[in-house]
């Protein structure tokens, strides 16, 4: 009888925690931007270069002349960003469009129902990435680990400000791919089957599509869970077993990544473009800003957001020691680290933190929850403390969320200015 109650808790708990998740960034995204709910979906920001593809769709602009973009020489208009997030809000979106038609308000995507439904996309795709990743993690972790590691990463670090404060931005939907990826490496580890092999083709596929710097995660489907020769011979074995799923997951990624190729051949007459050359920005790669990226006052990742300072350092100890995964984690790391420090923004401009490293958390929450599984084995007086850690990380985090006020950067953003924040945050 009792085994039966904890395995009927154990399935039904996680939706618990995913609803959890759902609700509160729903509601803190709401109250959060109520203030500027007209203006929020045409804020001349990332935001709306991911989401006009979507109104375009419904004829409200011109394909070639996409409002939020740069003007070529040949006078069309080309958007910066790639349709990836588009394809991930397109299910709200055109929910939305429904409800806006019934309730007789316009359907260009601007009307008063299409914020909210942003709103419930975020926190839809926060929900499902936690919930996911509480799936891979309880798989090798005990299940009070898989439980509080997507509520630490949810409330301790920048994924809150870009679930709640910015759901138009793409992270929070690269965070859901990331934890979908990890689950279906996990679960095809663990059990191979022909539907997990075809999604994670798919999973593949979008994760390019919102980012194409994602690509490097994509080691950790190719070799996650044994060394590098019997990965490559496990994955092809995988591909031989099930043709079909790898055939259909080849054409299922080609076709989402097809109205791209066309987009971009109807705007520039090429099919492969780099949007961000053809404004003259590019990479440096013999002068990096290595500890830059990590602790500057302006944006360093773990200046604003110290919880991954600690889980760079089980990262790093894991790696030392052989942990299984821990060498990969830590080569995807650097990879993604040296990019975005060889960036000529290297900081990604107007941002609360360094969010480049978003989607890597749902990675990244394989040494957090090695470092929770340690703390749980600790005396009281050792859990106490690190639980007081944790807590005032949380609070700090929340606190500089709804403190931040645009621009945390430039020749103005100094460490005094930054300190004052931060004693304002705790203190008050």
């Amino acid at each position: 009888m009792a085994i039966a109650l904890k395995r009927l808790f154990l399935e039904r708990y996680p939706w618990l925690i995913a609803v959890l998740l759902f609700l509160i960034a729903l509601a803190a995204g709401i109250h959060a931007n109520h203030y500027r709910i007209d203006t929020m979906l045409t804020h001349r920001s990332d935001p709306w270069g991911y989401y006009q593809y979507l109104a375009a769709t419904l004829g409200t602009h011109e394909w070639l002349e996409l409002p939020w973009a740069h003007t070529l020489e040949n006078g069309n208009h080309l958007c910066m960003f790639t349709i990836g997030v588009a394809y991930l809000m397109a299910p709200f979106f055109y929910a939305t469009a429904g409800i806006a038609a019934m309730l007789g308000q316009p359907v260009t995507g601007y009307s008063a129902s299409f914020y909210y439904g942003q709103f419930i996309g975020s926190a839809f795709y926060l929900a499902a990435g936690g919930h996911l990743l509480f799936h891979a993690l309880r798989r090798r972790f005990p299940v009070r680990v898989a439980i509080v590691v997507p509520l630490i990463l949810f409330g301790a670090s920048n994924l809150y400000f870009y679930t709640v404060m910015e759901p138009g931005m793409s992270h929070v939907y690269s965070f859901f791919l990331f934890a979908w990826m990890h689950y279906l490496t996990v679960r095809m580890l663990e059990r191979p089957s022909a539907d997990r092999l075809f999604a994670l083709f798919i999973c593949a596929g979008l994760l390019v599509l919102v980012r194409q710097l994602n690509a490097v995660a994509l080691l950790f489907p190719l070799l996650y869970g044994s060394p590098i020769r019997e990965a490559l011979e496990l994955r092809w074995n995988w591909l031989k077993r099930y043709p079909k799923a790898t055939v259909a997951g080849v054409a299922g990624a080609a076709l989402l990544i097809t109205p791209q190729l066309i987009y971009w051949k109807a705007v520039t007459g090429s099919l492969l473009v780099f949007t961000y050359g053809k404004k003259d920005e590019s990479f440096n790669w013999t002068d990096p800003h290595l500890l830059d990226v990590l602790v500057s006052h302006q944006n360093g990742w773990w200046v604003y957001t110290p919880i991954m300072l600690i889980t760079t350092a089980i990262l790093l100890y894991g790696a030392a020691r052989k942990i299984m995964g821990m060498r990969l984690l830590l080569v995807v790391l650097a990879l993604t680290w040296y990019t975005y420090a060889s960036w000529w923004s290297w900081w990604l401009g107007g941002g609360f933190g360094h969010r480049g490293f978003i989607e890597l958390y749902a990675l990244l929450s394989i040494p957090l929850a090695i470092g929770m599984q340690h703390v749980m084995r600790q005396r009281i007086l050792v859990k106490v403390l690190c639980i007081g850690v944790l807590a005032v990380l949380i609070v700090l985090n929340i606190r500089m969320t709804y403190l931040y006020h645009w621009p945390w950067e430039g020749p103005e953003w100094t460490w005094e200015k930054l300190l004052v924040v931060w004693r304002t945050a705790l203190i008050g």
